[in-house]
């Protein structure tokens, strides 16, 4: 996938025309419909009564919204391909949920079981646990390539949709950032397990998106990413840290000047 896109923006480079405009632009994005994450790592097995690391992973992992906001920057033609350079802020939150812990065979980690208020484990059970929930604060370098389609005259007579541009655009993003409420203790019935502390987290997305410009100035856009993450350590993946994968699809808005 991303081959792909090196090789789509490279021949956007070499398509670039004469007669190309600079437009500068505020950014905002909110994600629609239901997210999933998956998010894996070495974890701790106690099954034969000993600690033992296998990789395991959280399916479906939920996520409640990711937003952004921040600069865009477009040098395009009035038809015809260009670049898009993005600096966004972006919050991504999951809520409380239940974390089941596959490992790579189909079967469940085997973690401790306690008693409330008890710190002495009392056997061992299915790490099937409360999860409480977290959030990323990301920035996000967004380089992307443009196709700007011939403006569609009297969309909609005497309003701000009289004329229109269609286009279409292709990006990948680095991101960096942390993700918050982090905090691991060995005891999952610890009151302090995932409501502090934070990680560092590092990654990117590809995305593809397909938008319509209108009344000179305004932009609005939906666009599909896919998401790749590392944390340095997120709760009981402490070991090599976790990878979080998902997929977005969010409704964007440009105003350009």
């Amino acid at each position: 996938m991303l081959k792909i896109l090196l090789a789509s923006l490279l021949f956007i480079a070499s398509q670039v025309q004469a007669e190309m405009t600079l437009k500068h632009g505020f950014y905002l994005s909110s994600s629609v419909g239901s997210l999933k994450a998956d998010i894996s790592g070495k974890h701790n097995d106690y099954s034969t009564g000993g600690a033992i690391s296998k990789n395991a992973t959280v399916h479906d992992g939920k996520i409640s919204n990711a937003r952004s906001f921040g600069y865009n920057l477009r040098y395009a033609p009035k038809v015809g391909f260009g670049y898009e350079v993005g600096l966004y802020f972006t919050k991504i939150k999951m809520p409380t949920q239940n974390a089941a812990l596959m490992t790579d065979d189909g079967g469940y980690i085997q973690t401790y079981e306690f008693e409330k208020g008890n710190p002495v484990p009392i056997g061992l059970k299915d790490a099937v646990i409360d999860s409480p929930s977290s959030y990323m604060s990301t920035t996000d370098l967004y380089l992307g390539g443009l196709y700007n389609f011939k403006v569609i005259d009297k969309v909609m007579p005497d309003t701000i949709f009289d004329k229109i541009m269609p286009y279409v655009g292709l990006g990948y993003a680095k991101v960096k950032g942390d993700w918050y409420k982090s905090y691991f203790s060995g005891i999952p019935n610890d009151p302090a397990y995932g409501t502090k502390g934070k990680t560092s987290i590092d990654g990117h997305y590809l995305s593809a998106k397909a938008g319509i410009n209108f009344n000179e100035n305004y932009n609005v856009e939906i666009e599909h990413a896919k998401h790749k993450f590392h944390a340095d350590a997120f709760r009981s993946f402490n070991i090599n840290g976790s990878d979080a994968e998902f997929s977005r699809t969010s409704i964007n808005f440009i105003y350009t000047f």
